[in-house]
């Protein structure tokens, strides 16, 4: 049995530190008595190692490509886009309260603070031509997988999902708007419209639901 001087309590656990004071536990070890729970990472230990290296192909085909034209360094884009993905992802699984909020606040934020770093610099259309369509396409991406993962988390904030596929759409409107580069703008209208008839075909009674239940029908 093992003691904790500074509760007072004799605990039958193999640890060397208190579940409550966090002080150092003296006496003998015993079996814990205490459910092993896996935390969020183990508990999808699989799923990341697979994500990581899908990232990492990608990447590296990027990074290919860009040696091989010598031109673009697109490459660098999709780093920092795999980057803040998992960014995202690992803040979202911190903060299950409000995952879907969360990708959400900070694609208009950052989409936000974009434009107008980009305005008050000589305003060169790069927010607009890159950063906000990429923003799109990581919080989509973000929020498809965690919509796998988390398939009963889903119902419960599926008015998030559906705004952040309206504000991916946006940039339809910068394609006629004619930017010098559409690339980023057509992969980001194009994924999140298919995510939004995904979304109305597999739960198009949750949709519904939550139109009413938000609009007051």
């Amino acid at each position: 049995m093992r003691i904790c001087k500074k509760c007072n309590l004799k605990i039958k656990t193999d640890s060397d530190i208190c579940p409550l004071c966090q002080n150092k536990l003296i006496g003998k070890k015993e079996e814990n008595v205490f459910p092993l729970i896996p935390n969020i990472y183990k508990k999808y230990f699989t799923f990341f190692k697979i994500l990581l290296f899908i990232s990492f192909i990608i990447s590296l085909l990027c990074i290919t490509v860009d040696l091989m034209i010598n031109k673009y360094h697109f490459s660098l884009f999709v780093i920092l886009g795999f980057i803040c993905l998992f960014i995202i992802l690992k803040t979202a699984f911190n903060n299950k309260e409000s995952i879907f909020k969360s990708i959400l606040s900070q694609l208009i934020i950052l989409s936000c603070l974009s434009i107008l770093w980009d305005y008050f610099t000589g305003f060169h259309h790069w927010s607009i031509t890159y950063v906000i369509p990429i923003l799109c396409i990581i919080c989509s991406i973000n929020l498809a997988i965690l919509s796998i993962v988390l398939k009963d988390y889903l119902e419960q904030e599926i008015f998030y999902f559906i705004c952040t596929i309206l504000i991916g759409i946006i940039p339809l409107l910068f394609i006629v708007i004619d930017i010098p580069n559409k690339i980023p703008s057509v992969i980001s209208v194009l994924f999140n419209l298919i995510c939004f008839i995904t979304l109305l075909i597999f739960k198009f009674k949750d949709v519904k639901e939550e139109l009413k239940r938000r609009m007051h029908i």
